[in-house]
């Protein structure tokens, strides 16, 4: 099939322009009150006046909303909305149906119901209350909505014969009439049927023609077994529609599914043998000939990454390959631009994604029992996003003064092989990744921080972290691993995308409301030793008096500390705040007065988004939140063990029903960083 679909691909592209240049939802049935009836185009009348469009436009006609729908996507199209569209032309739909039925003109009326409803909801993305997108919203990387088939498409870009630049659309597709724009939405005509692969990750890494070692190692560790789940079934069967009701009797949609996802971090065949000499495979009739040998290499240079790894069967965990493996893989899909999540530091404008300013961090622990971390940065000296990458910076501005240890970089795409999996996504890397002594005691050894939501994997996974359309999402109780909360407690994400100010940690933040009482599993730490762990300590008479607890049995916490009163300004002499000035010894005092109350101020990293401009207004400074800002509270401080789950419990004190809790970010801070000779930097 792919051999037909590559037959005169150039040749039949340019006589798709040539030919198309000469032609220039809430429920499960559509209201016939919603049928858009002024003067224009929507975009099912303009695909069925159009002659390169009929088949796309008849194909939509086939297919129904739901199963418990008589409304169809071509009705859909006809109402009120914001609806992107890649619609493929008559040409593509005919070569595709050709190519899948292996006969020459396939009659397209004869195609199944399963088939019609593939090819449509892989070629629409609802894009809700936010604007359809436009070719000049596209950047390499993933779309951040999802398709109708709830799954992401990519974009990429390249320069055809004469300098054209051409968006390519899943690694494959050619828009060929980009930016039809009508009522309901934007139509982008493009070459080819979109097709996203129904196979999970590790079966796309078995496909992979540059990743047979690799694919090898995921097999015999048995990790390839572990990355298998799609979706939760019984959420699907027993989830409410709709949250409770929120003050003013406001009541919000339910997550309508719950998938699981994963990402891997994988080393070409060709790395594997330019970094570690491991032979490249010989392959005959599909099948790789020197197997015991290429494995016999891999398990000698694992040991010698992994000594303390010495169980000799592979899917053990403490085995070094296993660990080797484990390594690379995350629980969470995360798509190429949630790698880094990029929004509010200093220097950057949301408004323009491409141009980077000081380094973002992320942290994430991969998969296996020992807990370990990975570190993903990116900024405009990093070239690229980087896993495990150490510098040291300059205290004032947050620019690389020395940069020891550059990280590996991360590809977007694994070239002409598919990386984009039902279930998540694949990246290849060049350089091997491990787990090496320098990651905890170098890279990993520093103040970490992370957004909530990055510790809650389904929030990556099914897409709602930094959400663009600011729809405030309630989770009902069980939705979260990491997260329970009692049934007295609402839990509500506001993503806070492009308003005027915010002054949470990447503008956005949980709700945990009512009479709440929440537990978190806390990410862990990379070494043994003192740690301070730090809250985001929110001010706003909405929020009433916590107490917090802290211990290693999610049953059994204690308290910690003194109930910590989030009503109070941080002005308040039992927090003690002031507003930076030019004199640094001031700043400084005021600082260490702040901390003997357990407080400190919040960082200087991230800012105040205006209007998308470049933010200049710190969070650690501002003016516009003074009364109302994000401090950090120093919530437990103590010895600390590497492979150990923690707990943080937050209760409410006050019978107050409309009590709330914010959730923001948090910090594990060892104290060589704040109690060491060099002050911990402000950023």
């Amino acid at each position: 099939m792919k051999a037909l679909c590559s037959f005169n691909k150039n040749l039949w592209r340019f006589f798709l322009l040539v030919s198309v240049a000469a032609v220039t939802a809430c429920s499960d049935n559509i209201d016939d009150s919603d049928i858009y009836t002024f003067k224009g185009e929507t975009i099912t009348s303009y695909l069925e006046k159009s002659e390169n469009f009929t088949d796309f436009a008849y194909i939509l006609t086939r297919v129904k909303l739901s199963k418990r729908s008589e409304s169809t996507v071509s009705q859909l199209l006809s109402a009120r909305g914001n609806y992107t569209v890649f619609a493929p032309t008559n040409d593509a739909v005919q070569f595709y149906l050709d190519s899948i039925f292996q006969t020459k003109n396939y009659d397209i009326t004869q195609i199944p119901d399963s088939l019609a409803e593939f090819i449509a909801r892989n070629a629409i993305i609802d894009c809700g209350d936010a604007a359809a997108y436009e070719t000049t919203d596209f950047y390499i990387g993933t779309l951040e909505r999802t398709n109708m088939d709830d799954r992401y498409i990519t974009i990429d870009f390249d320069t055809l014969s004469g300098g054209r630049l051409a968006t390519i659309i899943n690694n494959s597709a050619l828009i060929v009439l980009p930016d039809v724009e009508v009522y309901n939405g934007f139509i982008h005509g493009v070459d080819e049927v979109l097709s996203l692969s129904r196979a999970t990750v590790p079966a796309l890494i078995e496909e992979a023609d540059n990743l047979k070692i690799f694919n090898e190692i995921l097999k015999r560790t048995g990790w390839d077994d572990s990355m298998k789940l799609y979706r939760d079934e019984e959420y699907e069967e027993n989830h409410e529609d709709l949250g409770p009701d929120l003050e003013g009797n406001l009541v919000l949609q339910n997550p309508a599914h719950r998938y699981y996802g994963y990402t891997a971090f994988v080393e070409t065949d060709s790395i594997f043998h330019e970094k570690w000499g491991i032979p490249e495979p010989v392959i005959r009739n599909g099948i790789v000939q020197n197997t015991d040998e290429i494995m016999a290499r891999i398990t000698e240079r694992c040991q010698q990454a992994y000594p303390l790894a010495t169980d000799p069967e592979l899917t053990s965990p403490n085995n070094a390959v296993n660990q080797f493996v484990a390594y690379h893989l995350l629980p969470m899909r995360l798509t190429w631009d949630k790698l880094v999540v990029h929004y509010i530091e200093m220097g950057y404008a949301w408004n323009n994604p491409n141009t980077l300013s000081i380094n973002v961090f992320q942290y994430y622990e991969t998969m296996g029992p020992y807990r370990r971390l990975m570190k993903l940065t990116e900024g405009a000296q990093t070239d690229g996003k980087r896993i495990n990458r150490h510098a040291t910076y300059d205290t004032d501005t947050f620019d690389e003064i020395v940069c020891d240890r550059p990280g590996i970089n991360i590809m977007n795409s694994n070239g002409t092989n598919i990386s984009n999996a039902l279930n998540g996504f694949y990246y290849p890397i060049d350089d091997i990744l491990v787990y090496d002594d320098g990651v905890p005691g170098l890279v990993l050894n520093e103040r970490l921080r992370w957004d909530v939501t990055e510790i809650l994997p389904e929030m990556s996974t099914n897409g709602f972290r930094r959400q663009s359309d600011n729809t405030h999402r309630p989770f009902p109780h069980g939705y979260f691993d990491n997260l329970v909360y009692s049934e007295e407690s609402r839990c509500i994400y506001l993503p806070y995308y492009n308003t005027a100010s915010q002054s949470n940690w990447q503008a956005d933040e949980f709700n945990i409301r009512g009479q709440y009482d929440l537990t978190l599993l806390l990410p862990p730490v990379p070494n043994e030793g003192t740690y301070e762990l730090r809250f985001c300590a929110p001010s706003n008479t909405g929020f009433g008096m916590a107490q917090f607890y802290f211990g290693s049995d999610k049953n059994n916490l204690q308290p910690v500390g003194l109930p910590v009163d989030l009503r109070i300004p941080p002005s308040n002499p039992n927090i003690g705040w002031e507003q930076d000035t030019e004199d640094e010894e001031h700043n400084n005092t005021n600082d260490k007065n702040m901390r003997n109350h357990g407080y400190m101020k919040p960082p200087m990293h991230n800012g105040i988004a205006r209007s998308g401009a470049p933010v200049i207004e710190s969070m650690r400074n501002t003016t516009t939140y003074a009364a109302n800002l994000r401090m950090r509270k120093i919530i437990y401080t103590g010895n600390i063990y590497p492979q150990q789950k923690y707990y943080v419990r937050i209760k409410s004190l006050l019978t107050n029903p409309q009590a709330c809790f914010l959730l923001d970010y948090i910090e594990w801070v060892p104290k060589h960083v704040y109690n060491g000779p060099t002050p911990e930097d402000k950023w």
